[in-house]
């Protein structure tokens, strides 16, 4: 018996989970789990998250200039819907991303594999 890539395909959404998100025009959004962006995709997060990492040696004032611009890149590369998010986003404050970020980081991570001695 062959193995179905759409079944396969339907399995992995279900486990590599997205946080789905209404935007306040009511249009649907999904910010998908990192493990089911594409290559491309998967290579510009890589980016955009080590930038977070490079600004642990910025001033705090040039980390707070820095914040923003790079939590709406990565949360637009993540989103299913990238324009309708953009609308959205336009307007937020920081806070705002740092609580979307958070919901979407505790949405889509992965547990542990079965086994795992940690």
């Amino acid at each position: 018996m062959a193995l179905s890539c759409a079944d396969m395909m339907k399995e992995a959404e279900s486990q590599y989970t997205a946080l789905e998100l209404e935007t306040r025009a009511g249009k649907p959004v999904k910010l998908r789990n990192l493990l089911m962006l594409p290559e491309a995709g998967l290579a510009s997060a890589r980016v955009i998250l080590a930038e977070f990492a490079d600004g642990d040696q910025e001033s705090d004032l040039d980390s707070l200039e820095t914040i923003v611009p790079r939590l709406r890149d990565l949360l637009l590369l993540v989103a299913d819907a990238p324009a309708a998010l953009k609308k959205e986003i336009e307007d937020w404050p920081m806070g705002m991303y740092v609580r979307v970020v958070d919901a979407w980081q505790e949405e889509t991570q992965v547990g542990e594999a079965p086994g795992s001695d940690n």
